[in-house]
């Protein structure tokens, strides 16, 4: 949930010490275990992959932990990626994910990805990064 926390309020590599130091502020980094160095040392080794580089660059636009609402059977549903990104020509979702892969998760992007388009987004792209192993999976 600390890792989640700190992709959910960075827009680029250029905010992860001032999240790492509002984290130890808050008391959320406190012992030997969990330090902003420890986790600075696991974000630059994922940050490698130039995919997960290039998410975390100041080409996009960042809508992070933005709610899409949709209408489905008279009701409004809310839907919460962890990050959506422009560059104006495309969409990108990434899902945040630090188990084991599950199928649900594949349909979560998914419908993300759909509600996008029905929004008018015609180039929308879809992943999942399970942050501890590394592992991207592209959503078709």
């Amino acid at each position: 949930s600390i890792l989640h926390e700190v992709f959910s309020t960075i827009r680029t590599t250029a905010d992860i010490p001032e999240a790492l130091q509002r984290l130890q502020f808050e008391g959320v980094l406190y012992d030997e275990q969990i330090t902003a160095e420890r986790i600075t040392t696991m974000l630059k080794k994922r940050l490698e992959d130039k995919r997960v580089s290039d998410w975390f660059s100041p080409r996009w636009t960042l809508f992070n932990e933005c709610s899409i609402l949709s209408i489905e059977e008279g009701e409004v549903k809310e839907r919460r990626p962890d990050r959506v990104m422009t560059d104006g020509q495309q969409m990108v979702v990434v899902d945040f994910k630090f188990g084991r892969p599950r199928d649900e998760y594949q349909e979560q992007v998914r419908e993300y990805m759909e509600l996008l388009r029905h929004m008018g987004y015609q180039q929308v792209s879809g992943y999942l990064w399970f942050v501890y192993s590394n592992k991207i999976e592209e959503v078709k």
